[in-house]
């Protein structure tokens, strides 16, 4: 079966992103966690059309997310797609000093193409660029809650001026005066900016038609950039084929529920399971930091998962004594932030070697990155979304486990339990 899309995603949970909005057009995509063996992505792919590769490139620096990303693109050059996308957050938040402009570099580079798009903009979720200008629902992207990040600040919603910044390429605007007047427009205006010397054409896109209409603008270029709405209206020019569901694992017992993001959607969404009869095991953020982590919880929560109950392991929100404590030792946030990750997953995984559970569901992009690595997931097979952006899962490698990969500011308050109830009703079969 030809590959007609393939992907490469700067973290985990963007990757789910894009795959799981294959899966709900019609595609039968393959989510790649780690850097394979080529007979492992051979034989991972043989029944897909979409392949996505989930990096952790986010949050690395310029030079490190142009490797890695290169890498990434020369490794599903290997299965011949018919697109690549390289694909970043909505939200344009990327390591402090910007690396999506060297991420596109890479793909071009790896590429030899000349010219491709960055079109950042997500109206499903409210994110739409209006003349270069990026926001949230009605405010600048610089106004709204984002520019707080903790890892990824985000200060400037002037996205040309922005991703200028951090290529060597000429960046251009496809303004909205254009896409307004449909694809052979936006294709003309695509075509007088290559032939004014840019290679990198950033485009206004303010509703889900413009997104239509410009996806059937481009629909014939090899390489794209942007979030997962091309994803969304992309499979719309290309031949269908029946969608590959997950299954539910033959045991286990009781939800296992990860939550490394502080952001405010997961942390309505925490206390909503907290007040939903879940038990709540809260790990110090500074514990977790310097890598000194109790074994006493152990216990009740594999207690608790044995007994067919949901369990949710989340971090305390001290992210400032943290921050100082680093700061002190001359150490950086973004450490740190890495630190708190990796002793989670640790701790996961010493809790999954004691007790299976039915399903894992993790909440925080960087959290889903170390976690999917420490638990050597490697390839997931994707199926429908739960809700917008975030599908249900199952790992390829090993036995089938269903698994949930959530960004920290999607989902609505009740998501954990729209994703457990998702996991029990998945039909029992073969994934190949």
């Amino acid at each position: 079966m030809p590959i007609l899309f393939g992907a490469v995603a700067d973290d985990n949970t963007g990757a789910t992103d894009v795959a799981g909005t294959l899966a709900d057009r019609g595609m039968r995509p393959v989510l790649i966690l780690d850097e394979p063996w080529r007979e492992d992505i051979e034989r991972w792919t043989r029944d897909a059309d979409a392949v996505v590769i989930g990096t952790a490139s986010r949050s690395l620096s310029s030079t490190a997310a142009y490797e890695q990303t290169r890498r990434a693109i020369r490794l599903l050059k290997t299965v011949n797609p018919q697109l690549l996308h390289v694909k970043y957050c909505s939200t344009f938040d990327s390591s402090p000093e910007g690396n999506i402009g060297s991420s596109i570099e890479a793909a071009m580079d790896e590429t030899d193409e000349q010219f491709t798009i960055a079109l950042p903009a997500l109206p499903a979720t409210g994110r739409t660029t209006y003349m270069g200008y990026q926001f949230v629902g009605q405010q600048l992207l610089s106004d709204s809650p984002m520019r707080n990040q903790s890892l990824n600040p985000i200060a400037n919603s002037n996205l040309v001026a922005h991703l200028q910044g951090q290529t060597k390429r000429r960046v251009g605007l496809a303004p909205y005066l254009d896409v307004k007047q449909g694809p052979a427009k936006i294709r003309e205006r695509l075509a007088q900016l290559r032939g004014d010397g840019i290679e990198i054409a950033l485009l206004d896109c303010t509703s889900g038609e413009d997104l239509h209409n410009i996806c059937e603008a481009i629909s014939d270029m090899r390489l794209v950039s942007g979030s997962s709405g091309l994803a969304r209206h992309l499979p719309s020019f290309w031949p269908a084929s029946r969608p590959v569901y997950p299954v539910r694992r033959r045991g286990g017992r009781g939800f296992l529920v990860v939550s490394g993001s502080c952001s405010q959607s997961t942390r309505r969404q925490n206390a909503w399971l907290a007040a939903h009869d879940a038990m709540v095991i809260t790990l110090g953020a500074m514990d977790l930091a310097v890598g000194s982590m109790p074994d006493s919880v152990l216990t009740p929560i594999c207690e608790a998962l044995a007994s067919g109950g949901t369990c949710l392991i989340q971090t305390s929100t001290d992210t400032e004594t943290v921050r100082e404590h680093f700061h002190a030792q001359n150490r950086s946030e973004l450490e740190a932030g890495v630190n708190i990750a990796r002793s989670l997953a640790n701790f996961v995984r010493d809790v999954m070697s004691l007790v299976a559970p039915e399903g894992l569901i993790v909440a925080g992009g960087q959290t889903s990155n170390i976690l999917s690595r420490v638990l050597g997931f490697g390839a997931l097979a994707v199926g429908p979304n739960i809700e917008p952006g975030i599908p249900v899962c199952v790992t390829l490698a090993g036995s089938a486990l269903p698994v949930v990969l959530k960004s920290g500011n999607f989902g609505t308050e009740g998501f954990y339990r729209h994703a457990i109830e998702t996991i029990r009703s998945l039909d029992y079969q073969d994934v190949q």
